[in-house]
């Protein structure tokens, strides 16, 4: 085509409608032109906005697992501390009711609750008040000014509560320290079941608020121990107003515990009206929540940067993309042929990236070698291996109950767990020769070139070994932390086998391992 156009006189003239023609077919490729750009633009500020809105949102996500995690763990900590306390108080109680509160059993009782004090480095004191709050005896070596404690919370909800169960009174100075504390406290009876007195164990508030202060939660984080009565024992900031307010009308109590006993939500604060993202958990076996929560503006702080970061670069990007559509626009209407031109360079480049793709030998996630480059290169060391008679050896590794390891703690936890796994490979492939490559999922493969069984044994078991000594978590593994199966096998210099039969070879020797138990190394036969 072209070429008969440039054989066309110069002098030919074209009738007034076919320039008419050629007019209007020029107005609207410049018409589609500009269409087409508009398009560009306004899908790539769509784009964009899809995946920020995406990041926001996985932010949020990510913090609420956090929370939720977070929330977990203390509620464990504030059980088992309360627990130990407790149990001290259950053992006390069935001795006072056995062998009674006599002036002779005194020293005795004394002893016995300052030994048990300085167990348990969360105890303030243990107290016994006999029926009507006088001091039987205490681990504590100062006596308040008054000793009768029958104005106490706990002690008027022991004497008019005839329940043997534990009771956690709200958050009090102690009369003879001035520190704040927490009582647990269980009711004494008579042989007849009449009220006899309590037992009170103070557990210092600062055991918890120091696990509290140590845990980084922002600038505008809380973390709240809350009663089942809606009032607040612990909170961390630490305000001796806030302690023993009540949050009855807060989220917590009308919309999240309704629902659930744990759970995640971002909301608005009852108590100072910052929305924050929270996680929470009732504590096993005694009435208290755990509230854990993180500053909703905090969280996304570094998206908004991040955004506005996207937002400069893509007005930066739109600007030169409308700049240079401009032009292109202009140019379509000189030159025609110079877009034929740049659509042949367009084309040229994207079959370079593709090239470029097909040349990418890395797997992304553990930094080995890839499925791709693994092939071509256990492809040319057998062949190297067979000309040159010497030994090929091949491991396939795979990672032990992988599955339920994904299951119970997510897959950023199993990418990490692969990530580590290649790590440790990639240390105990020492020579320059050997490929350590991600075969696929959580399997991965180990070539030795010039390596018979014995060496390539060796190795498998200083693999298997690191990976076990690495300690990475697993509780439905039956060694609790993760470990790998290997298969190994090799070739000799006389051997006619390919690839696929290496592979086979070790294949057959991993499913050995993985069915007479795991956590070995097996030999091909």
């Amino acid at each position: 085509m072209q070429q008969e156009w440039l054989e066309e006189p110069i002098a030919k003239i074209k009738d007034p409608e076919s320039r008419r023609v050629e007019k209007l077919e020029a107005r609207l490729k410049v018409r589609s032109a500009i269409f087409f750009l508009g398009v560009v633009c306004l899908s790539l500020v769509v784009v964009v906005m899809w995946e920020g809105w995406n990041s926001r949102q996985y932010r949020l996500h990510d913090q609420k697992i956090a929370m939720s995690n977070l929330a977990q763990t203390l509620s464990s900590q504030a059980q088992a501390s309360i627990k130990q306390a407790d149990t001290v108080l259950f053992s006390l109680v069935d001795r006072l009711e056995i062998d009674g509160m006599g002036h002779d059993q005194l020293p005795r009782l004394q002893r016995l609750l300052i030994a048990q004090r300085n167990e348990l480095a969360q105890l303030h004191g243990l107290f016994i008040h006999d029926e009507k709050g006088e001091w039987v005896a205490s681990s504590s070596m100062v006596t308040p000014s008054t000793t009768n404690n029958s104005d106490r919370e706990y002690f008027i909800f022991h004497r008019e509560h005839p329940d043997r169960s534990p009771h956690i009174g709200p958050s009090i100075k102690s009369r003879t320290t001035g520190e704040w504390v927490i009582p647990v406290s269980r009711r004494i009876n008579h042989p007849d079941g009449s009220f006899a007195g309590v037992v009170v164990a103070t557990l210092y508030l600062d055991h918890f608020l120091r696990l509290y202060n140590s845990i980084d939660i922002g600038g505008d984080g809380v973390i709240n121990l809350i009663s089942a009565d809606a009032k607040i024992v612990v909170r961390r900031p630490f305000s001796e107003a806030k302690v023993g307010s009540s949050v009855a009308n807060g989220p917590l109590f009308t919309q999240l515990l309704p629902k659930g006993s744990s759970g995640t939500a971002t909301v608005k604060s009852y108590v100072d009206g910052v929305e924050r993202v929270v996680g929470f958990r009732r504590v096993d076996e005694y009435p208290l929540i755990i509230f854990a929560a993180l500053n909703k503006d905090e969280v996304l702080a570094s998206w908004r940067q991040e955004s506005w970061l996207s937002a400069a670069i893509v007005s930066l990007l739109l600007g030169i993309l409308g700049l240079l559509g401009y032009r292109l626009i202009r140019l379509m209407r000189q030159q025609n042929h110079i877009q034929n031109e740049l659509l042949g360079t367009q084309d040229n480049l994207i079959e370079a990236n593709r090239t470029l793709e097909l040349l990418a030998l890395e797997d992304a996630l553990t930094g080995l070698a890839n499925r791709r480059q693994f092939d071509l290169f256990i492809q040319a060391e057998l062949g190297r291996a067979k000309r040159s008679q010497g030994n090929l050896a091949l491991l396939m590794i795979d990672v032990d109950h992988f599955k339920r390891f994904n299951d119970q703690y997510g897959h950023l936890a199993g990418d990490e767990c692969l990530r580590t796994i290649g790590a440790i490979i990639r240390e105990n492939i020492k020579r320059p020769g050997d490929l350590a490559a991600r075969y696929g999922g959580e399997e991965f493969a180990v070539v030795l070139p010039g390596t018979d069984y014995v060496g390539a044994f060796l190795v498998a078991e200083k693999i298997r070994r690191a990976v076990q000594q690495a300690g990475i978590e697993h509780n439905n593994s039956t060694e609790g932390t993760v470990t790998v199966s290997l298969g190994v096998s090799a070739c000799n210099p006389t051997s006619q086998e390919l690839p696929d039969d290496l592979i086979d070879a070790s294949d057959k020797a991993l499913y050995v391992a993985k069915t007479s138990g795991r956590n070995m190394s097996v030999i091909a036969n």
